[in-house]
């Protein structure tokens, strides 16, 4: 299957979620990108994140039907499930959604409903009562455990992560080396008052807080987005991306802490 995402730590969550269930999967950076790698060879599925750089995930789906019918179920990975949107993914051709962070039994289930049955392990390798079953207490395990922080709701991320605690350390450890510098885009679109740039930013930082439960981050996020009438960017704005800047690059310089510990 294809999955379409800008991020690095979204990326990265999705495909530990898929991986668990046995998928193989290919990437794209973006809407242009999916486009030409989704009409280049024959995917199962295409898992589309909707806001992206370049090209959008609604603008993508389109040109994919446009080029290559609706052989490929496309379905959309949307941090507004709003009514509204659910209905733009089904008007560009998309087949389904997901809302984010993913919740992982929501994946598969929907996942289930679109994949080819043989795409998927067989019995026993998936568990009665669906994919995830049989989770873990929420307790990272002792070889895997850091240190006390308190940027992250443990049982959350391990939650989003499919109980999967190795994995967590992982992509925790991305997070860290990512913002390490802090939203450094971020910054420079709110300083050179590019507001859609600036959202778009904000949209993907968003997706990585709240699939890593970093919800400091998560919240400053959030408020700096509503902030925005229409996409504008002003001198308030400036202060609070500048203010989320240096918050990220405070975890992230912990996060790595608590790593060499």
């Amino acid at each position: 299957m294809l999955l379409v995402e800008d991020n690095p730590i979204n990326q990265e969550v999705a495909e530990a979620l898929l991986s668990a269930v046995g998928l193989t999967v290919e990437t794209a950076g973006d809407g242009a990108q999916a486009v030409e790698q989704a009409c280049a060879a024959d995917f199962d599925l295409v898992l589309m994140d909707v806001q992206m750089p370049v090209m959008d995930g609604l603008q993508a789906s389109r040109a994919i039907r446009a080029r290559s019918g609706r052989g490929q179920a496309i379905i959309a990975m949307t941090a507004n499930a709003i009514g509204e949107d659910r209905l733009a993914c089904l008007v560009a051709g998309m087949n389904d959604h997901v809302a984010k962070p993913v919740d992982p039994d929501l994946l598969h289930a929907t996942l289930l409903r679109w994949l080819p049955m043989p795409a998927l392990p067989a019995a026993p390798d998936l568990p009665a009562g669906g994919a995830l079953a049989g989770r873990s207490t929420g307790r990272l395990p002792l070889p895997v455990r850091l240190p006390g922080s308190t940027d992250v709701d443990w049982a959350r991320a391990l939650a989003n992560l499919g109980d999967q605690g190795a994995m967590l350390v992982r992509v925790l450890r991305r997070f860290a080396r990512t913002y390490a510098d802090g939203g450094a885009a971020l910054l420079a679109a709110a300083t050179r008052g590019d507001g859609p740039a600036l959202l778009a930013a904000c949209h993907s930082l968003r997706g990585a807080c709240a699939a890593l439960t970093v919800d400091g981050q998560l919240r400053q996020v959030q408020a700096l987005e509503s902030a925005q009438p229409e996409g504008a960017a002003g001198e308030a704005i400036v202060a609070q991306a500048r203010g989320l800047h240096r918050a990220l690059q405070q975890v992230a310089t912990r996060l790595q802490a608590e790593r060499d510990a």
